[in-house]
């Protein structure tokens, strides 16, 4: 995270907007300090009786970074209710995805502690989906939708939801490379797209 800082500092041009800047600088401090937390997870725990407050810190901490990405794409394009299809699809898509995973698949495994901020994690990035949709309604700004934050928001729920199933379900140690690939360049695409707000 503080490569992706510095990468985000040399990328900002005076065109830029200043509560854009606040945002997504904001939303990479916050991620830092989740993946702090992170470092202290025991990754013995898969008992579902056990604590880990480690883990419970991290997740809501990291949800966080979703309201400031949802109100960063906010700013990108304001949300039209009237004008909200594709937004309105990626909200029911995001909700079946955490319906899916929850009650299908990891609800009776996961440690009692970790089920609400893990949906509350989920819902964090729900948000972002549907926003980052939006701006793909509008023609001026939809490849920097398509290409950049819709990627992003994909491979951060997919970064989550994969972390999650690996710990509690599957228990492949490797796994947790491929989350650390798709949490990082969901950001890298986050800053990219960022650079091309640039007015």
């Amino acid at each position: 995270m503080p490569i992706l800082a510095v990468y985000l500092y040399v990328s900002l041009k005076p065109t830029h907007s200043i509560t854009l800047k606040f945002y997504f600088f904001s939303a990479i401090l916050v991620l830092w300090v989740s993946d702090i937390f992170r470092i202290y997870i025991n990754p013995e725990i898969t008992d579902t009786n056990s604590k880990d407050p480690a883990l419970v810190t991290s997740l809501y901490i990291y949800s966080l970074s979703g309201v400031l990405y949802t109100l960063a794409y906010y700013k990108v394009r304001k949300l039209k209710w009237n004008k909200a299809t594709f937004a309105s699809i990626a909200f029911i898509v995001g909700v079946a995805i955490i319906y899916f995973l929850y009650f299908k698949f990891i609800s009776k495994s996961i440690i009692k502690d970790f089920k609400t901020p893990f949906v509350v994690q989920m819902v964090s990035l729900i948000f972002p989906l549907a926003w980052a949709a939006n701006i793909g309604d509008s023609n001026s700004r939809k490849k920097l939708a398509t290409n950049y934050f819709l990627p992003a928001c994909i491979l951060a729920i997919s970064s989550a939801a994969l972390f999650a199933f690996n710990k509690y379900k599957l228990f492949q140690p490797k796994l947790d490379a491929a989350v650390l690939i798709f949490y990082g360049y969901a950001q890298v695409l986050n800053i990219n797209g960022f650079r091309k707000t640039s007015k």
